[in-house]
């Protein structure tokens, strides 16, 4: 594994215009550097380095006490690896019942392997569980030819699940092997995760037709979105599931998610960094750009610190299980920006388990008295027979810059 000195100074992002790009649209086998920025970009003002405190740990097979009726029977494609709680993607969101909730893509256990489920995770790592909330049996396909969780978010109490590809397999917007995300839908629930409205039979069509916000991700503030920013739910969305381009900032009152006429969108960054918000959703303009280096996106914010967290990744060969991962980790004042590069990781843990959706579960971290610590939570190879396609989660440190002298 390659880590960046825990002292890099961090830098700010090309920022959200039409066709801008970011810092690494060059060679995209170097890792970040200042000098490779130019002196237009200015260092982040609070984090000054993230560390890795432990390795990458897999979630575990089932051991002697667990019900393997459960979790079986094992599907032909995963026969050698044996019984597993599978999955990918885990968009993930801290509830008002202290659990935090999430929906895997393609779950291959527990008799439901395509389209989507809802899950449950128990407890802090290690020794975290999953359990299955609901299979959501109506939600087939596999890969983009399905139904594939984007984002989860508790309101109120009610989770709202985010999904794309509502209408089935589209050629992506970039290259042609790259999985699309698009024509995204939001359902709710007011049993933590047992029904959701609409039910899929229900639906009539997206809310979000096209790839513009084909695929949102719920910026999550909190246990129930407890510090959020003011009366609104937020979310990104890139373009398409692996190695798109721009991430678009949308909103819309809390009690309004599923209303897709009372979203509205960043659509200009005026002077001082104010954002005008347009109901159009063809004005919206992207608030972060990197050319083939934004993959499905997630954003928390971190009350603790002050600072928004963008996570964000690119397969080194589209759509591919084999070739291994970039991760891009940045920060800002706000959720439309400006963004700083606070870590980049050119060969993420290892080209086998070749990395995907890096996520940052809120109940897992805490504020220290130089910063954040916690556990990201990501998803792992789906080639065949992989041992890698479950959760996994990984220990860190974030070191912010010292406002006043320590004692």
């Amino acid at each position: 594994m390659r880590y960046l000195n825990p002292i890099l100074v961090c830098v700010i992002l090309v920022v959200a215009g039409p066709g801008s790009r970011g810092q690494n649209s060059g060679n995209p086998n170097k890792p970040s550097s200042a000098s490779q920025l130019g002196p237009k970009l200015k260092p982040s003002d609070v984090i000054v380095g993230f560390e890795w405190t432990g390795d990458a740990l897999e979630y575990p097979p089932p051991g002697p006490a667990d019900d393997l009726k459960l979790i079986g029977p094992v599907v032909p494609y995963f026969a050698k690896a044996g019984y597993q709680i599978h999955g990918d993607t885990f968009p993930l969101t801290w509830a008002d019942d202290d659990e935090i909730y999430t929906s895997a893509g393609d779950p291959n256990w527990g008799g439901k392997n395509d389209g989507l489920d809802v899950e449950k995770f128990s407890g802090m790592p290690p020794a975290y569980t999953i359990t299955r909330v609901n299979p959501m049996s109506d939600y087939v396909g596999f890969g983009g030819k399905g139904q594939k969780p984007s984002g989860m978010i508790c309101v109120k109490g009610v989770l709202y699940l985010a999904f794309q590809n509502l209408l089935g397999d589209k050629p992506p917007v970039y290259g042609t092997k790259s999985q699309h995300g698009s024509d995204a839908m939001i359902v709710a629930s007011r049993d933590h995760g047992k029904t959701w409205t609409p039910s899929i039979k229900n639906i009539k069509g997206p809310m979000f037709l096209g790839n513009h916000f084909g695929g949102p991700a719920f910026i999550n503030y909190g246990r129930n979105n407890a510090n959020a920013r003011d009366r609104y739910v937020y979310a990104i969305s890139n373009e398409q599931w692996d190695n798109g381009t721009h991430i678009r900032l949308g909103r819309v009152p809390a009690d309004h998610v599923q209303e897709a006429e009372a979203w509205e969108w960043v659509s200009e960054l005026k002077p001082g960094n104010k954002p005008r918000w347009s109901k159009n959703l063809n004005e919206a303009i992207p608030i972060f750009s990197d050319e083939r280096r934004v993959s499905l996106p997630d954003m928390v914010y971190l009350a603790g610190i002050k600072r928004y967290i963008l996570l964000t990744w690119r397969l080194y060969k589209d759509f591919s299980p084999d070739d291994g991962t970039e991760l891009f980790i940045y920060d800002s004042p706000e959720p439309w920006g400006p963004f700083s590069l606070v870590h980049h990781e050119e060969v993420w843990v290892s080209k086998e388990m070749n990395p995907y959706c890096p996520r940052l579960p809120l109940k897992w971290l805490r504020t220290t008295a130089d910063g954040v610590e916690g556990w990201l939570q990501f998803s792992g190879s789906w080639r065949e027979n992989s041992l890698h396609y479950r959760s996994h989660v990984q220990r860190f440190r974030i070191r912010v810059r010292m406002t006043k002298p320590q004692s």
